[in-house]
C-alpha cells in the first residue's frame, strides 16, 4: 500500500451566489438549484381544464423550458415541456407540432364517442 499523500477532486455545495443570463420569458425562481447544472429556465404554464362540478381538473399542461447548463439533460435551446397524466417530457417544435396533430385527430375520435354515447342514451341500440 502506498502511504504517500494524494489529491482528489471533490464536488462540494457552495453558498456563493451565481450570476446567470436569464431569458425574458423565464418565470422560475430557481430556488431548488444547488449547482449550476440544476438551473432550468421555465416559462409560464398553460393548461387545459375539464370542469367537473365544483372543481377543474388540469389534464394537459405545457410550458417553454431550457436547461443551458445541464449535464445529463443539456439543452441550450428552448423546448416545449408537456405534462400528460403526470409524465413530463420536453420536445423540439417539430415534435410538438406532430403531437398536436395527433392529439387533434384523437379529439375528433373522442367527439365520435360522445355522439355514440348520446345516441345510445336516447334509446338507440
Amino acid at each position: 500500500m502506498n502511504a504517500e499523500p494524494r489529491t482528489v477532486t471533490v464536488t462540494v455545495l457552495t453558498t456563493q451566489a451565481l450570476d446567470i443570463d436569464e431569458p425574458t420569458w423565464c418565470v422560475d425562481a430557481h430556488s431548488g438549484a444547488q449547482f449550476k447544472p440544476d438551473i432550468v429556465h421555465n416559462g409560464p404554464e398553460i393548461a387545459a381544464y375539464i370542469e367537473t362540478g365544483d372543481t377543474a381538473l388540469a389534464y394537459l399542461q405545457a410550458w417553454i423550458t431550457t436547461a443551458p447548463y445541464g449535464v445529463i439533460h443539456h439543452e441550450p435551446l428552448p423546448l416545449v415541456a408537456i405534462d400528460v397524466a403526470g409524465t413530463v417530457a420536453s420536445y423540439d417544435p417539430d415534435t410538438v407540432r406532430a403531437f398536436t396533430r395527433i392529439t387533434r385527430l384523437h379529439l375528433d375520435r373522442i367527439d365520435q364517442l360522445a355522439d355514440e354515447a348520446e345516441r345510445l342514451r336516447g334509446g338507440g341500440q
